[in-house]
């Protein structure tokens, strides 16, 4: 069976009622990656509107629902900036 997708910003994007269920059945310790990065995040905290998930250098990320919109956003603190010099 295929996901429900939404036609938001990319065609391949899950609806957000799909990625609640998905964010829903996590548990801590858990691992899961988000959006299109290679990078996985291990689960280190849920409750009913968020998951805080940790990469493997300990860089924390909050992954959180707006509750007006239904829709998830990820947050992250910024610990590194690069120029990419064409």
């Amino acid at each position: 069976m295929t996901p429900s997708r939404s036609d938001s910003s990319t065609d391949d994007a899950l609806a957000p009622a799909e990625i609640t269920d998905r964010l829903d059945g996590l548990d801590v310790g858990d691992t899961v990656t988000v959006n299109d990065r290679e990078l996985p995040y291990e689960v280190i905290e849920t409750d009913a509107y968020s998951v805080v998930a940790a990469d493997p250098n300990g860089h924390r990320v909050t992954i959180s629902q707006n509750l007006q919109s239904g829709g998830w956003t990820i947050n992250e603190p910024v610990y590194d900036v690069e120029s990419l010099e064409e």
